[in-house]
């Protein structure tokens, strides 16, 4: 269920990936709207109880490339413009036990050249309208298997024919083997500017519990031992409906860089002007003052006190006038 939803076997869609057939929850395609969530948390978002039926598994009489020698189920989480990459960013679940997986949406904000290296998501792919690492990959591994081998493998998107088993064993294996390990600069796939991706944390619990096996047996009327190897229970749900943004940012721009110097040399050549004035007003003052000129040639060293106002009628010296001295003294300092 999503949301205390049931999910309909019509509105999972059907996506091929290297492990096979696989099921799509909330794609938004084929005309199935997006459903949404409303609240955090356990039980809000996409449960799932499933049957891995070990039994059916094929047996394994020698090693390959595909051979596998674990049960259970891998998860990939992923926006709806992104195609799966299950077999490289899937996580796995394994049966006899419920995993609580919390996710929470991260916005990655890339500068493009000539401050980074991001590629836009508008960029033109020759399987996929929308440019992510993914599709940029599976882009990439499509048209060399295709060039090299003549056929694409089941998972493979375009209209080449799919290659028979002889094919599968012979050619596309082998091609991507060289691909991955010779010819990495034939695939470069740059960072998206735009990317979303999901954070998540894992936790997990024993089923059945000792208390519930006898019920469950009932219910499913499969033993407990077939309940513990077979049967596991995903829980996805969001941690917090909110999400978090980072974001590059350019360190110094042009603009800045020349507001920086233009008010660097407002400042100094503002100073040096204002200085250049203040020198020029005072020279100005010092040369227009009658009082400067009076100060040269009117003090002597013995002068009659009866000349100053403040003095009382008497001779004095020059010891005498130690406050108009200092005055004057002052002003040419």
């Amino acid at each position: 269920s999503t949301s205390g939803w049931e999910v309909e076997s019509e509105k999972q869609d059907i996506v091929f990936t290297k492990y096979g057939k696989c099921y799509m929850f909330n794609s938004g395609e084929d005309g199935h709207p997006l459903l949404t969530t409303f609240k955090g948390g356990t039980g809000n978002g996409l449960e799932i109880m499933l049957d891995i039926q070990q039994d059916e598994y094929l047996p394994i009489w020698g090693e390959t490339e595909e051979t596998t020698f674990e049960a259970g189920v891998k998860v990939q989480i992923h926006s709806q413009s992104e195609p799966p990459f299950v077999q490289e960013l899937g996580f796995g679940v394994a049966p006899g036990f419920q995993t609580f997986v919390a996710t929470q949406e991260q916005r990655l904000t890339y500068l493009p050249p000539p401050w980074g290296e991001c590629r836009s998501s508008d960029f033109g792919l020759d399987f996929f309208p929308v440019y992510s690492i993914t599709a940029c990959r599976i882009d990439c591994e499509t048209r060399y298997v295709v060039e090299n081998c003549n056929c694409k493998m089941v998972h493979m998107p375009g209209d080449a024919p799919f290659c028979t088993p002889e094919q599968y064993k012979e050619c596309a294996e082998p091609a991507l083997v060289v691909l991955g390990e010779k010819d990495s600069g034939y695939c470069v796939c740059q960072m998206p500017c735009n990317l979303t991706r999901y954070n998540k944390e894992l936790s997990m619990v024993k089923i059945p519990s000792k208390t519930s096996a006898k019920y469950l047996e009932k219910k499913f009327n499969k033993s407990e031992k077939y309940i513990s190897e077979n049967i596991l229970v995903l829980d996805i749900f969001f941690e917090a409906l909110n999400y978090e943004t980072i974001e590059q940012k350019k360190a110094y721009e042009v603009a800045a860089l020349l507001g920086d110097i233009g008010g660097q040399m407002g400042l100094f050549i503002g100073a040096s002007i204002l200085t250049i004035l203040e020198i020029f007003d005072y020279i100005y003052e010092v040369s227009s003052s009658p009082f400067s000129t009076m100060c040269v040639n009117w003090v002597p060293l013995h002068y009659p006190a009866h000349l100053l106002l403040s003095f009382p009628q008497r001779h004095g010296t020059y010891n005498d006038f130690p406050i108009l001295y200092a005055i004057l003294f002052h002003y040419f300092i």
